[in-house]
């Protein structure tokens, strides 16, 4: 030991690097010296780094070691995006570090039914110091924004915030408000202002309101009278940067008709054969964590625009019609064929990759068949 402890103490806080920071007050009480090290905060910024990604302490007003033994050692590893647990509906939370606190945001579709508008982002609650000794955890959650007597912009209330263990899911995050003033109940929830407001939230003068509305009400009513409660399960995103694919792994944006917007997972499987998309969020046709495209990509097809006029046409393509496509994507023609229903009116002229897919959308007695637009969610 007293060769250790005749090192410099430069040399000696590096050592500290690594030893787990759990283990470090242990390390404080074998000497003075190791104690006096140890409570150097340039060792606490480099745990923070190393164990939990933080890089700023602006807007704390406390040192390293005081955020890493009072915030992060009990809320770093929340840090990500998690999937809500909520009916058909499901959800997405990213917890994130901000100015002077951990941030929880609830990640919407856009509103309306403009797939190439960004993902909204609520402010759900804050994790921060209030002194040196105390951690406060509010809620910051005011969507729709307040005016009837419920609340108002920037006001905070109290929250609970805490991790439970589930066999199934694992690590399960539950957020609950107890301000009874916040809570809504399900029974007349859409006479109330703050119901209107929603709806009007959602809609943003959309021309297609009517034919949102009916499922856009049943989804606002479980949406707001929830809102004092959620529950979430870690999401874990694909690895990117993927060679020979058709297009990169990630949350997508996909157009649903009648049931708006809802984000998805596009992944490969290992042999990057096959592509699953997933609801992140659904609806009671295909809930939130069901699949909701399958594909095989070992039979590329290339098709000529006369084979894509309508679904007679791409019916009489044979099952065996494929291409071998190795190396770089073949550029084709891409028309959607007579008589869909288009999401999207910017439809582009060309596609890279075309491949039999399964769709597991499931709408009755449809009159015509609908093209569905998926574009990559960038503002995750």
């Amino acid at each position: 030991m007293s060769d250790i402890l005749s090192l410099p103490p430069e040399l000696l806080s590096r050592i500290m690097d690594y030893v787990p920071g759990r283990d470090l007050p242990n390390v404080c009480i074998t000497c003075k010296t190791l104690r006096d090290v140890v409570y150097v905060d340039s060792v606490w910024q480099r745990k923070c780094k190393q164990e939990y990604n933080f890089k700023s302490i602006l807007g704390w007003n406390v040192n390293y070691r005081t955020l890493y033994s009072k915030v992060l050692r009990r809320y770093g590893d929340l840090v990500g995006l998690w999937r809500r647990d909520f009916k058909y509906f499901g959800g997405l939370l990213q917890i994130k570090y901000d100015k002077g606190c951990i941030k929880g945001l609830e990640v919407l579709a856009p509103a309306s039914s403009c797939v190439d508008r960004p993902l909204r982002k609520k402010d759900l609650f804050t994790i921060s110091m209030a002194s040196s000794e105390t951690v406060q955890i509010v809620s910051v959650h005011n969507f729709p924004e307040e005016k009837d007597g419920r609340g108002g912009e920037g006001e905070q209330r109290p929250c609970i915030l805490r991790v439970e263990k589930d066999e199934t899911k694992g690590r399960v995050l539950e957020y609950r408000v107890t301000d009874k003033n916040y809570i809504l109940q399900e029974e007349n929830l859409t006479d109330l202002p703050v119901f209107s407001r929603w709806i009007s939230t959602e809609f943003e003068d959309d021309p297609n309101a009517n034919m949102y509305f009916p499922c856009y009400r049943r989804r606002g009513v479980d949406y707001l009278s929830s809102r004092h409660e959620y529950r979430w399960s870690p999401l874990e995103l694909p690895s990117k940067d993927r060679v020979n694919v058709p297009i990169q792994p990630g949350l997508f944006k996909g157009t649903y008709s009648a049931h708006g917007i809802e984000i998805l997972s596009l992944d490969y499987n290992d042999d990057l054969t096959e592509v699953t998309v997933t609801k992140i969020t659904g609806d009671p046709n295909v809930p939130a964590t069901k699949v909701s495209v399958y594909g095989i990509l070992t039979s590329p097809l290339v098709l000529t625009l006369e084979q894509q006029e309508s679904l007679d046409t791409l019916a009489a393509v044979p099952e065996h019609h494929v291409t071998e496509q190795s190396g770089l994507p073949v550029r084709q023609p891409f028309r959607v064929p007579a008589r869909f229903e288009r999401d999207n009116p910017d439809i582009p002229k060309f596609c890279t990759f075309r491949g039999r897919t399964d769709n597991k959308k499931n709408i009755p007695r449809t009159p015509h068949p609908l093209q569905l637009s998926f574009i990559f969610a960038t503002s995750i």
